[in-house]
Protein backbone atom coordinates (compact mmCIF):
# COMPACT_ATOMS: atom_id res chain seq x y z
CA UNK A 1 0.00 0.00 0.00
CA UNK A 2 1.39 3.39 -0.76
CA UNK A 3 -0.22 6.03 1.75
CA UNK A 4 -0.74 9.71 0.02
CA UNK A 5 1.17 10.95 2.84
CA UNK A 6 2.78 9.32 5.97
CA UNK A 7 3.32 11.66 9.06
CA UNK A 8 6.45 11.35 11.32
CA UNK A 9 5.72 12.53 14.50
CA UNK A 10 2.51 13.06 16.82
CA UNK A 11 2.73 16.05 19.08
CA UNK A 12 0.11 18.70 17.82
CA UNK A 13 1.69 19.37 14.59
CA UNK A 14 1.78 15.62 13.60
CA UNK A 15 -1.95 14.82 14.30
CA UNK A 16 -3.61 18.04 13.16
CA UNK A 17 -1.50 17.02 9.78
CA UNK A 18 -3.63 13.60 10.29
CA UNK A 19 -7.09 14.70 10.98
CA UNK A 20 -6.65 17.29 8.39
CA UNK A 21 -5.24 14.93 5.84
CA UNK A 22 -7.85 12.67 6.02
CA UNK A 23 -10.42 15.64 6.13
CA UNK A 24 -8.86 16.30 2.79
CA UNK A 25 -9.81 12.97 1.04
CA UNK A 26 -6.24 11.94 1.35
CA UNK A 27 -5.08 8.43 3.21
CA UNK A 28 -2.85 9.45 5.62
CA UNK A 29 -0.22 7.30 7.93
CA UNK A 30 0.84 8.71 11.28
CA UNK A 31 4.45 7.11 12.48
CA UNK A 32 3.43 8.02 16.46
CA UNK A 33 6.64 6.72 17.86
CA UNK A 34 7.05 4.52 20.71
CA UNK A 35 6.66 7.35 23.14
CA UNK A 36 3.96 9.27 21.59
CA UNK A 37 2.27 13.11 21.94
CA UNK A 38 5.41 15.35 22.32
CA UNK A 39 6.31 17.67 24.49
CA UNK A 40 2.69 17.71 25.93
CA UNK A 41 2.48 14.60 27.28
CA UNK A 42 5.31 16.20 30.15
CA UNK A 43 2.81 19.26 31.01
CA UNK A 44 0.29 18.91 33.25
CA UNK A 45 -2.04 21.79 33.18
CA UNK A 46 -2.59 23.54 30.42
CA UNK A 47 -4.58 26.62 30.77
CA UNK A 48 -3.75 28.55 27.30
CA UNK A 49 -5.30 26.07 24.43
CA UNK A 50 -8.40 27.42 22.91
CA UNK A 51 -11.67 25.89 24.01
CA UNK A 52 -10.11 24.17 27.49
CA UNK A 53 -10.45 26.53 30.33
CA UNK A 54 -8.11 24.08 31.86
CA UNK A 55 -7.02 20.20 30.95
CA UNK A 56 -3.89 18.11 31.65
CA UNK A 57 -1.02 18.35 28.67
CA UNK A 58 -1.57 14.21 28.20
CA UNK A 59 -5.51 14.79 28.35
CA UNK A 60 -5.55 17.24 25.64
CA UNK A 61 -2.69 14.94 23.71
CA UNK A 62 -5.04 11.75 24.12
CA UNK A 63 -8.59 13.81 22.87
CA UNK A 64 -6.17 14.98 19.37
CA UNK A 65 -5.54 11.19 19.12
CA UNK A 66 -9.15 10.21 19.86
CA UNK A 67 -10.26 12.56 16.96
CA UNK A 68 -7.54 11.54 14.75
CA UNK A 69 -8.63 7.72 14.95
CA UNK A 70 -12.21 8.59 14.99
CA UNK A 71 -11.74 9.89 11.70
CA UNK A 72 -9.76 7.28 10.51
CA UNK A 73 -6.11 7.72 10.67
CA UNK A 74 -4.01 5.36 11.10
CA UNK A 75 -1.22 5.48 13.70
CA UNK A 76 1.87 3.18 14.20
CA UNK A 77 3.19 3.71 17.93
CA UNK A 78 6.57 2.78 16.84
CA UNK A 79 9.67 4.99 15.93
CA UNK A 80 10.93 6.16 12.42
CA UNK A 81 14.32 4.47 12.07
CA UNK A 82 15.24 5.72 8.46
CA UNK A 83 13.27 8.24 6.01
CA UNK A 84 14.80 7.82 2.18
CA UNK A 85 14.42 10.59 -0.24
CA UNK A 86 15.92 9.35 -3.09
CA UNK A 87 13.29 8.61 -5.00
CA UNK A 88 9.25 8.65 -5.21
CA UNK A 89 7.34 6.46 -3.59
CA UNK A 90 9.24 7.23 -0.33
CA UNK A 91 10.46 5.01 2.23
CA UNK A 92 9.88 5.49 6.01
CA UNK A 93 11.50 2.27 7.91
CA UNK A 94 10.25 1.47 11.02
CA UNK A 95 11.79 -1.40 12.67
CA UNK A 96 12.18 -4.32 9.90
CA UNK A 97 8.77 -2.79 8.12
CA UNK A 98 9.05 -0.21 5.40
CA UNK A 99 5.81 2.14 4.74
CA UNK A 100 6.00 3.92 1.17
CA UNK A 101 4.31 7.62 0.88
CA UNK A 102 3.60 9.83 -1.75
CA UNK A 103 4.66 12.77 0.39
CA UNK A 104 5.80 12.95 3.85
CA UNK A 105 5.69 15.70 6.73
CA UNK A 106 8.48 15.55 9.02
CA UNK A 107 6.87 16.56 12.30
CA UNK A 108 9.33 15.50 14.71
CA UNK A 109 9.12 18.19 17.40
CA UNK A 110 12.63 19.30 19.74
CA UNK A 111 13.38 17.88 22.85
CA UNK A 112 14.37 20.07 25.52
CA UNK A 113 17.70 20.46 26.50
CA UNK A 114 17.52 19.66 30.63
CA UNK A 115 20.02 20.22 33.01
CA UNK A 116 20.75 16.61 33.28
CA UNK A 117 21.03 17.00 37.51
CA UNK A 118 19.75 13.55 39.81
CA UNK A 119 16.38 15.00 40.53
CA UNK A 120 15.07 16.72 37.70
CA UNK A 121 12.62 13.88 36.41
CA UNK A 122 11.17 13.76 39.43
CA UNK A 123 10.16 16.92 39.38
CA UNK A 124 9.22 18.20 35.40
CA UNK A 125 5.90 19.77 36.10
CA UNK A 126 6.56 19.93 39.87
CA UNK A 127 8.18 23.43 39.76
CA UNK A 128 10.46 22.59 36.55
CA UNK A 129 9.26 23.72 33.95
CA UNK A 130 10.75 24.25 30.19
CA UNK A 131 8.11 27.43 29.08
CA UNK A 132 7.47 30.52 30.74
CA UNK A 133 4.45 31.03 28.62
CA UNK A 134 3.00 27.73 29.35
CA UNK A 135 3.51 27.55 33.00
CA UNK A 136 4.01 31.23 34.13
CA UNK A 137 0.54 31.30 35.47
CA UNK A 138 1.27 29.02 37.91
CA UNK A 139 4.35 30.60 39.65
CA UNK A 140 2.22 34.00 40.30
CA UNK A 141 3.69 35.96 43.62
CA UNK A 142 6.19 32.83 44.06
CA UNK A 143 10.07 33.25 43.73
CA UNK A 144 11.36 31.48 40.45
CA UNK A 145 14.40 30.98 38.15
CA UNK A 146 15.39 31.29 35.20
CA UNK A 147 18.57 29.32 33.70
CA UNK A 148 20.29 30.02 30.44
CA UNK A 149 22.25 32.79 28.99
CA UNK A 150 20.56 33.18 25.12
CA UNK A 151 17.87 34.82 23.83
CA UNK A 152 15.35 32.31 24.59
CA UNK A 153 16.37 33.10 28.48
CA UNK A 154 15.82 36.29 28.03
CA UNK A 155 12.32 35.79 26.46
CA UNK A 156 11.60 33.35 29.46
CA UNK A 157 12.85 35.73 32.54
CA UNK A 158 10.75 38.83 31.01
CA UNK A 159 7.65 36.30 30.86
CA UNK A 160 7.77 34.88 34.13
CA UNK A 161 8.93 38.68 35.89
CA UNK A 162 5.64 39.67 34.81
CA UNK A 163 3.80 37.75 37.49
CA UNK A 164 7.10 37.17 39.87
CA UNK A 165 8.16 39.67 41.95
CA UNK A 166 11.59 37.81 42.60
CA UNK A 167 13.27 36.24 39.57
CA UNK A 168 17.11 34.93 39.62
CA UNK A 169 18.62 34.57 35.88
CA UNK A 170 21.26 31.70 36.17
CA UNK A 171 25.01 31.67 33.70
CA UNK A 172 27.11 29.51 33.92
CA UNK A 173 28.92 32.32 32.45
CA UNK A 174 30.32 35.64 33.05
CA UNK A 175 28.99 36.82 29.56
CA UNK A 176 25.16 36.45 28.34
CA UNK A 177 24.92 35.27 24.66
CA UNK A 178 22.01 36.93 24.21
CA UNK A 179 21.32 39.94 21.92
CA UNK A 180 22.38 42.73 23.90
CA UNK A 181 19.22 45.25 23.57
CA UNK A 182 18.07 41.92 25.05
CA UNK A 183 20.01 41.23 28.32
CA UNK A 184 19.59 45.20 28.37
CA UNK A 185 15.89 45.04 29.01
CA UNK A 186 15.92 42.31 31.52
CA UNK A 187 18.96 43.85 33.64
CA UNK A 188 16.76 47.20 33.57
CA UNK A 189 13.98 44.86 35.18
CA UNK A 190 13.97 45.93 38.84
CA UNK A 191 12.21 42.29 39.88
CA UNK A 192 15.27 40.56 38.62
CA UNK A 193 18.64 39.56 39.57
CA UNK A 194 21.49 38.20 37.57
CA UNK A 195 23.90 35.45 38.78
CA UNK A 196 26.82 34.93 37.08
CA UNK A 197 29.57 31.70 37.18
CA UNK A 198 26.98 29.24 38.74
CA UNK A 199 25.69 26.24 37.75
CA UNK A 200 22.73 23.86 38.90
CA UNK A 201 24.41 21.21 40.55
CA UNK A 202 20.72 19.78 41.49
CA UNK A 203 17.07 20.76 42.17
CA UNK A 204 15.51 20.03 45.35
CA UNK A 205 12.15 18.69 47.06
CA UNK A 206 10.04 15.48 47.30
CA UNK A 207 7.45 16.11 45.65
CA UNK A 208 7.59 20.02 44.33
CA UNK A 209 10.62 21.73 43.92
CA UNK A 210 11.89 24.08 47.24
CA UNK A 211 14.96 25.41 46.24
CA UNK A 212 18.33 25.14 43.75
CA UNK A 213 22.03 23.38 44.90
CA UNK A 214 24.17 25.72 42.95
CA UNK A 215 27.63 26.02 42.61
CA UNK A 216 29.23 29.52 42.22
CA UNK A 217 32.78 29.02 40.56
CA UNK A 218 34.83 32.90 40.22
CA UNK A 219 32.92 35.17 40.85
CA UNK A 220 31.97 38.07 38.81
CA UNK A 221 32.85 41.62 39.76
CA UNK A 222 29.44 42.30 38.39
CA UNK A 223 27.79 41.02 41.43
CA UNK A 224 29.50 43.35 43.39
CA UNK A 225 30.39 41.66 46.39
CA UNK A 226 33.77 40.51 47.85
CA UNK A 227 32.75 36.39 48.79
CA UNK A 228 30.86 33.78 47.99
CA UNK A 229 28.86 34.45 51.50
CA UNK A 230 28.08 37.60 51.06
CA UNK A 231 26.53 36.97 47.34
CA UNK A 232 24.51 33.72 49.33
CA UNK A 233 23.27 36.31 51.65
CA UNK A 234 22.75 38.61 48.89
CA UNK A 235 20.23 35.89 47.27
CA UNK A 236 18.69 35.20 50.02
CA UNK A 237 20.21 31.47 50.05
CA UNK A 238 22.31 29.37 52.22
CA UNK A 239 25.76 27.67 52.17
CA UNK A 240 26.31 24.71 51.85
CA UNK A 241 30.11 23.87 51.67
CA UNK A 242 33.14 24.98 49.49
CA UNK A 243 31.68 26.43 46.58
CA UNK A 244 27.77 25.13 46.60
CA UNK A 245 24.91 26.73 47.86
CA UNK A 246 21.04 26.53 48.03
CA UNK A 247 18.93 28.83 46.30
CA UNK A 248 15.52 28.89 47.88
CA UNK A 249 12.34 28.69 44.67
CA UNK A 250 9.22 27.61 43.89
CA UNK A 251 10.39 27.30 40.45
CA UNK A 252 12.96 27.35 37.82
CA UNK A 253 12.60 27.16 33.82
CA UNK A 254 15.61 25.64 31.94
CA UNK A 255 16.09 27.69 28.95
CA UNK A 256 19.31 26.13 27.50
CA UNK A 257 18.13 25.09 23.92
CA UNK A 258 16.02 22.97 22.17
CA UNK A 259 17.34 19.85 20.17
CA UNK A 260 15.38 19.25 17.35
CA UNK A 261 14.67 15.62 16.26
CA UNK A 262 15.90 15.64 12.99
CA UNK A 263 18.75 13.01 13.21
CA UNK A 264 17.18 10.23 11.17
CA UNK A 265 16.94 12.36 7.95
CA UNK A 266 19.87 12.61 5.84
CA UNK A 267 19.15 15.05 2.88
CA UNK A 268 16.86 17.58 4.44
CA UNK A 269 18.62 21.31 4.72
CA UNK A 270 18.67 22.20 8.18
CA UNK A 271 19.89 25.68 9.83
CA UNK A 272 22.75 26.44 12.31
CA UNK A 273 20.37 25.11 15.37
CA UNK A 274 19.34 21.88 13.29
CA UNK A 275 16.12 23.28 12.66
CA UNK A 276 14.86 21.89 9.62
CA UNK A 277 14.42 24.96 6.83
CA UNK A 278 11.46 25.92 5.52
CA UNK A 279 10.99 27.13 1.86
CA UNK A 280 7.98 29.87 1.14
CA UNK A 281 6.91 29.39 -2.16
CA UNK A 282 4.50 31.93 -4.03
CA UNK A 283 2.58 31.84 -7.53
CA UNK A 284 3.14 34.09 -9.96
CA UNK A 285 1.19 36.74 -8.60
CA UNK A 286 3.04 36.95 -5.32
CA UNK A 287 0.39 34.78 -3.61
CA UNK A 288 1.82 32.49 -1.09
CA UNK A 289 1.74 29.29 -2.71
CA UNK A 290 2.90 26.58 -0.32
CA UNK A 291 4.69 27.51 3.18
CA UNK A 292 5.98 24.61 4.36
CA UNK A 293 8.16 22.72 2.11
CA UNK A 294 11.06 21.81 2.70
CA UNK A 295 14.60 21.47 0.36
CA UNK A 296 13.30 18.08 -0.84
CA UNK A 297 9.94 17.69 -3.57
CA UNK A 298 7.28 16.07 -1.53
CA UNK A 299 8.93 16.44 1.61
CA UNK A 300 7.28 19.04 4.25
CA UNK A 301 7.56 19.79 7.94
CA UNK A 302 5.47 20.94 10.66
CA UNK A 303 6.05 21.83 14.02
CA UNK A 304 8.62 22.50 16.51
CA UNK A 305 11.11 20.06 14.42
CA UNK A 306 11.87 23.92 12.22
CA UNK A 307 10.07 25.90 14.34
CA UNK A 308 12.73 27.85 16.95
CA UNK A 309 10.68 30.99 17.60
CA UNK A 310 7.05 30.26 18.90
CA UNK A 311 6.86 26.63 20.32
CA UNK A 312 3.42 26.26 21.74
CA UNK A 313 1.04 23.67 21.07
CA UNK A 314 -1.37 26.08 19.41
CA UNK A 315 1.50 27.17 16.70
CA UNK A 316 2.76 23.81 16.07
CA UNK A 317 -1.03 22.65 15.39
CA UNK A 318 -1.27 25.58 13.01
CA UNK A 319 1.74 24.53 11.38
CA UNK A 320 -0.12 20.58 11.06
CA UNK A 321 -2.92 22.43 9.75
CA UNK A 322 -0.68 23.99 7.00
CA UNK A 323 1.51 21.23 5.90
CA UNK A 324 -1.28 19.08 5.47
CA UNK A 325 -3.32 21.54 3.01
CA UNK A 326 0.46 22.13 1.25
CA UNK A 327 0.66 17.84 0.91
CA UNK A 328 -3.15 18.26 -0.57
CA UNK A 329 -2.22 20.96 -2.95
CA UNK A 330 0.93 19.55 -4.02
CA UNK A 331 -0.56 16.18 -4.83
CA UNK A 332 -3.12 17.61 -7.16
CA UNK A 333 -0.65 19.85 -8.79
CA UNK A 334 1.81 16.98 -9.44
CA UNK A 335 -0.69 14.51 -10.64
CA UNK A 336 0.33 11.92 -8.37
CA UNK A 337 -3.01 12.01 -5.84
CA UNK A 338 -5.33 9.07 -7.06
Amino acid sequence: MIYDVIIIGSGPSGLTAGIYSTRLGLHPLIIAGQTWGGQLMLTTDVENYPGYRKITGPELMQKMRDQAEGLGVEIVDADCTRLETKERPFHVAVGDKIFEGKTVIVATGADTRWLDVPNEGKLRGRGVSSCAPCDAFFFRGKPVAVVGGGDSAMEETQVIAKVSPDVVLIHRRDEFRAQPAMVAKVSALPQVKLLYNTRVVDVLGDTVLTGLLLETGTLSPKQQVGSLPELVAKFGGEQKSGTQWILPRSGVFVAIGLIPNTDRFPGLTLDAHGNIVRYEEKDGQGMLSYFTKTNIPGVFTAGDVHDGRYKQAITAAAFGCMAALDVARWLSETDTHT
